[in-house]
C-alpha cells in the first residue's frame, strides 16, 4: 500500500473519531443531591456556613452567589438586571458523597444555571488598578512561612490603618489591598510560599489611591504604598488586564 493511500486512510480514521467524539453526549455537570434556593425575605442574618464536604449553606444577592460559585471578586461580575444585587437568596445544598470544595463550587454553578436560568459571558477588559511586586534583593521581605498546606490562602485581617497576614499567599494579600483600595490589585510579585507579615498606615492618608491620576507617583509619608515599601513590597498604578463575568440574562427562581 502505497505511503500517501496510507495517510489518507489515517486522515480518514481521525476525522471520523473526531466527529463521532463530537457526537458523543458530554456528561452532565456535578449537581447537588438535594438543594434550597429561597429569598430571603429579611435579608441574610450572617453569612452562612463555610463550604464543607457535604455540601454549602450560605446568603447573598445572586452577584455574591456567583462570586462564591466562580471564585472572583465583586467587580469581576457585571450586567444584569438590578435585582441580581438588591434580593438576597437562601442557598441549602446537600452533596451525595463528601466532596472537595472545588467540585461544591461546581454544584453551585449548575444550580444557579439551573434555578436562576443564569448565562454568563466571559470577557477581559482593561481597569485602572494597582500591580503588587517584590523587590528580591530586598531583606526586608518576610522570611517565607513553613508548615502550611499549599492549598491555604491563609487569612487577612484589615481595620484600622492595619493589614495583618496570617500565612497567607501574596495573591490573598492582593485581595486585602483590593479591599483597602477599592480597586483591583493583580499580584506579580512572583512569591508562591506563604507568609506572616504586618504593616500600619494612615488611613485617612489616600494618595495614590486613585490608579487613574496619572498625575500622583510618590507616595507619601504613612500611606499604605509607603508601608508596603518598608517590607520590601510596591504597589504600581497602571492599567491591568482583568478577567469578567458577564450576566447575559438571569431570571427569579420558582418557589422550591
Amino acid at each position: 500500500m502505497g505511503s500517501k493511500r496510507m495517510s489518507l486512510l489515517i486522515l480518514i480514521a481521525t476525522v471520523w473519531l473526531e466527529t463521532a467524539e463530537a457526537d458523543r453526549p458530554q456528561a452532565d455537570p456535578p449537581s447537588f443531591e438535594v438543594a434550597s434556593v429561597k429569598l430571603a425575605k429579611l435579608g441574610c442574618q450572617g453569612s452562612g456556613r463555610p463550604i464543607g464536604p457535604g455540601g454549602l449553606t450560605t446568603c447573598g444577592a445572586l452577584k455574591h452567589l456567583i462570586m462564591e460559585a466562580y471564585g472572583v471578586e465583586f467587580y469581576q461580575v457585571t450586567g444584569g438586571p438590578g435585582w441580581v444585587q438588591s434580593e438576597f437568596y437562601e442557598v441549602r445544598a446537600k452533596a451525595a458523597t463528601a466532596s472537595t470544595p472545588l467540585q461544591i463550587k461546581s454544584m453551585l454553578q449548575a444550580l444557579l444555571a439551573d434555578r436562576f436560568h443564569l448565562r454568563l459571558n466571559r470577557e477581559s477588559r482593561t481597569m485602572a488598578g494597582y500591580v503588587l511586586s517584590a523587590d528580591t534583593n530586598s531583606s526586608k521581605l518576610p522570611v517565607e512561612k513553613t508548615g502550611m498546606a499549599p492549598e491555604s490562602p491563609g487569612r487577612i485581617q484589615m481595620g484600622g490603618g492595619e493589614l495583618w497576614a496570617r500565612g497567607a499567599t501574596m495573591k490573598n494579600v492582593a485581595k486585602g489591598l483590593w479591599l483597602e483600595l477599592q480597586s483591583p490589585v493583580i499580584d506579580e510579585t512572583k512569591l508562591e510560599g506563604h507568609y506572616d507579615l504586618r504593616i500600619r498606615f494612615d488611613e485617612g492618608n489616600r494618595e495614590l489611591a486613585d490608579p487613574s491620576d496619572s498625575a500622583a507617583t510618590k507616595p507619601s509619608a504613612g500611606s499604605i504604598f509607603t508601608a508596603l515599601r518598608e517590607i520590601g513590597l510596591k504597589l504600581e498604578a497602571r492599567k491591568i488586564p482583568v478577567d469578567v463575568l458577564v450576566i447575559e440574562s438571569a431570571e427569579r427562581p420558582s418557589d422550591n
